[in-house]
């Protein structure tokens, strides 16, 4: 099994394209903060966004697959979950991710935080991050929810 199990490419009208690895475990998603770090930090001027705004947990299944599990906020310290400030949606639905819903995301969901929005690729469906970005770059931005603002 390789290091890198997928990745989050950004692909939205508003922010500039970036791609982050994804590992097995936690990988905590959010906009770039010194003060509170994620693992993948998002360079953006979205303030709708949470600095750890949601995560993402890779695992391997028993059948040997790798699942791919979003839950909006991100865990503390203490263990407890820090919800983010306006939610996790997914593919362009509404309403937002209930903070203890745990969601199977599949290769190229598009996960909007704030009013930024990521594309997941799985390794098993991409092989690599060349043919992840290409599949990305040729496909249509999902909508925008716009019920926060």
């Amino acid at each position: 099994m390789p290091e890198i199990l997928g990745w989050l490419i950004v692909h939205d009208e508003k922010t500039a394209s970036q791609t982050f690895n994804l590992k097995k475990g936690l990988n905590t998603v959010g906009r770039i903060s010194q003060k509170s770090p994620s693992d993948l930090m998002i360079q953006t001027e979205d303030r709708y966004m949470s600095r750890p705004h949601c995560t993402i947990e890779v695992k391997i299944n028993k059948m040997g697959q790798v699942d791919y599990v979003l839950q909006d906020g991100s865990l503390k310290t203490d263990g407890t979950r820090k919800n983010s400030q306006n939610g996790t949606f997914l593919n362009g639905q509404e309403p937002a991710l209930h903070p203890s819903e745990q969601i199977y995301l599949k290769d190229g969901d598009t996960i909007q935080l704030g009013e930024t929005k990521v594309v997941l690729k799985t390794f098993q469906m991409s092989e690599s991050l060349q043919k992840a970005h290409r599949q990305v770059e040729g496909s249509d931005f999902t909508r925008t929810i716009l019920s926060f603002t």
